[in-house]
């Protein structure tokens, strides 16, 4: 048995230090981690880990060539070499940088942190009282959570930077006695942040008993949230408190009348996508078998410890080489145009001036590129300097060079985009400010697209021009033509884009030595299959997790209807029946709702009976309201909505479009296109 949970921090749910803390009010069913609990971890992880300013200023090392070799490794427990994962929180710091999360001098408390189940309720939740996520708020609400758990009853766990928090259990020892009872994964709007190969391992659409999970159900609490925001900044600190519970708790109730919604809405959304994946594994053309061996061959080589790096620290080398020599090449083509318009008779005077003034720091220019150029080759050896000698003679090879630059590039202006677009995608807050903010970010945003736009078509350009020399026979034995991007789902980052993948690019290609290379590599159906593949397996773990969880539904329900009429029957205390028979009312008003939203879900045989009779759902099944409660009318009738039927499809559309964050993104782009 397993259960899916996600974690996310809020950073508008502050509170203001000034005035100090109200006295304690805590809520009966409070959501939040007591903060000795929160205290006691952080503690915990300063012990084993010590921060750089306890531990000092690390002394830089110098490294030898067989340093640089061996550098490069999988850390212990780990499927991710070390060089991926300092690139992934390099990505993450960079992005962080830009963004004030919150000030510990003006707030007390700078964020919410909240533990959700993969049904956007939240569980356990904590005030986070430092400027940045620290870890130990995560492993307080995951420890928590295995002690309300069976010891048999595993957790995957989806985090914006799940591979790091593994790395830390990994290296640290944190959260050891749930260690194998854990995994992790990256929640999937923050998945184009991490490397290539990190997303190869932690995707969830790429991990094993996932599903259709993606991690972001805590985005959606903060939207039911936004309400509290001003209020809570100034409000008292355990009036906050009591607030954010009341609303958890309030989400939570509702969440229980719309669970049927729920389920069928993601029935209908795994069908549709099972039967789209199914048909493409039947026109990719190629047998299962080969698409997992394919799928494990690509897995292993694309997350294997980068080999004699040194070789490839000496093409990085050459390649910088050729592009000091192109900036050369440049200044002096500004030097040479600055004379001829000196010395052309036909210039007008104040063109002359112009050059003039212009020629001399040109000419500076051109020295120092010339220098760099110089030093540059000087420091080359003797195998660096054949291969720039063989780049200079290749069409092919310098094409290539151009083409891996020009698409590292594409990457990193399409990070910088999203990390832009992170903010309207998660446009919950509708403060006046934070619009403004929003329209900024807006244009700024739209101001980038044309030059990205234009580095993709030259890369384009230049795999046209690759795939030419390969049919001439004019490229190396074996070269494979790079995959041209996409231009109408640049903009997308989707986890199976080709715009991660650096097919006849990468530097192993340089040493095939005549080898042909894998399929996985070089035939596109076989690409086009293995995708199709790993959603299905998805789809697949999503239809029985469906499965599972409407049979939890009925056997919950039936054992709380058996716990209620025996209470009932054995309680002789006037109130306590009162309290118990509006506990039963309520069990069937949710019966009611289920029974309609539920309709074509599948369901497991050999299920208890739900539990009321036919008489006494009979009062129910008449009148009621759906929507997210159930709600009484004048002398305990109730409202039946008759079109309830005929609009069900509506309703179910309307509620995909209001729970799928990425929506608004896409009516943004496709407003601006």
């Amino acid at each position: 048995q397993d259960v899916i949970v996600n974690v996310d921090a809020c950073y508008t749910q502050k509170h203001s230090s000034k005035g100090g803390r109200d006295p304690p009010r805590m809520h009966p069913n409070s959501f939040f981690i007591p903060e000795a609990d929160v205290k006691a971890w952080k503690h915990y992880v300063d012990t084993i880990r010590p921060s750089k300013q306890q531990s000092g200023r690390p002394k830089k090392q110098i490294r030898t060539d067989d340093d640089v070799q061996e550098q490069d490794h999988i850390e212990d427990g780990l499927r991710v070499p070390k060089s991926v994962l300092d690139g992934c929180l390099a990505s993450f710091t960079a992005a962080d940088e830009a963004r004030v999360k919150g000030s510990t001098r003006f707030f007390d408390v700078t964020a919410n942190m909240t533990l959700l189940c993969r049904h956007d309720r939240p569980l356990f939740s904590v005030n986070v009282d430092t400027a940045g996520e620290g870890q130990h708020f995560v492993f307080a609400l995951l420890s928590k959570l295995f002690e309300n758990l069976a010891c048999h009853v595993c957790v995957r766990f989806l985090y914006d930077i799940g591979c790091q928090l593994h790395r830390s259990c990994e290296k640290w020892g944190f959260l050891k006695p749930y260690s194998n009872r854990l995994t992790f994964a990256v929640s999937i709007f923050h998945a184009f942040r991490h490397q290539w190969p990190c997303q190869l391992v932690y995707h969830p659409r790429k991990c094993t008993g996932y599903g259709l999970s993606d991690g972001e159900g805590a985005e959606r609490l903060w939207h039911s949230l936004s309400h509290l925001i001003a209020y809570s900044r100034v409000a008292g600190y355990y009036v906050r408190m009591y607030n954010l519970d009341s609303q958890f708790q309030f989400n939570s109730d509702e969440a229980m009348y719309k669970l049927g919604l729920w389920l069928r809405r993601k029935v209908i959304l795994c069908t549709e996508k099972l039967k789209e994946v199914e048909e493409s594994i039947r026109t990719c053309g190629v047998t299962e078998e080969t698409l997992r061996r394919e799928w494990d061959a690509q897995v292993k080589a694309q997350t294997k410890p980068l080999p004699r790096q040194h070789k490839n620290q000496g093409k990085s080398a050459v390649e910088e080489a050729l592009r000091l020599r192109k900036s050369r090449d440049t200044a002096q083509d500004h030097v040479n145009g600055l004379r001829k318009r000196i010395i052309d008779i036909s210039s007008e005077p104040w063109d002359i001036a112009t050059a003039e003034l212009e020629l001399e720091s040109a000419i500076q220019v051109l020295r120092k590129a010339q220098a760099r150029v110089t030093k540059k080759e000087n420091t080359l050896g003797v195998d660096e300097k054949h291969q720039l000698r063989s780049l200079m003679n290749s069409p092919f090879l310098m094409k290539k060079m151009n083409a891996r630059a020009l698409k590292i590039r594409i990457r990193e202006r399409l990070r910088s985009r999203k990390f832009e677009l992170d903010r309207l995608e998660r446009s919950y807050r509708k403060q006046r400010s934070e619009q403004r903010i929003n329209k900024l970010t807006q244009d700024s945003v739209k101001r980038r697209d044309p030059g990205i736009s234009q580095l993709a078509s030259r890369y384009n350009r230049l795999c046209e021009d690759m795939d030419t020399l390969i049919r001439r026979k004019k490229a190396p034995q074996n070269s494979v033509a790079p995959i041209k991007i996409d231009m109408e789902i640049l903009f997308e980052l989707d986890v199976n884009d080709d715009i991660w993948l650096d097919v006849g690019l990468g530097y192993d290609d340089d040493e095939q030595d005549g080898t042909v290379p894998p399929l996985w590599l070089s035939n596109d159906n076989v690409r086009l299959g293995i995708r199709a593949m790993t959603d299905r397996d998805r789809c697949l773990e999503e239809q029985a997790r469906l499965l599972k969880e409407r049979s939890a539904l009925q056997i919950w329900f039936s054992e709380e209807w058996q716990v209620i009429n025996a209470a009932i029957e054995q309680n002789l205390d006037a109130d306590i029946k009162f309290q118990l028979k509006t506990r039963k009312d309520k069990l069937c008003h949710l019966l009611v709702v289920w029974e309609r939203t539920l309709v074509g879900v599948p369901v497991a045989l050999d299920l208890p009976e739900w539990g009321p009779t036919t008489d006494e759902l009979a009062q129910y099944r008449a009148v009621f309201v759906l929507g997210g409660g159930v709600e009484m009318a004048e002398e305990g009738s109730y409202e039946y909505d008759v079109d309830f039927e005929a609009d069900a499809d509506g309703l179910l559309v309307e509620h995909l479009d209001s729970l799928r964050i990425h929506e608004n993104y896409r009516e943004l782009h496709d407003s601006e296109s």
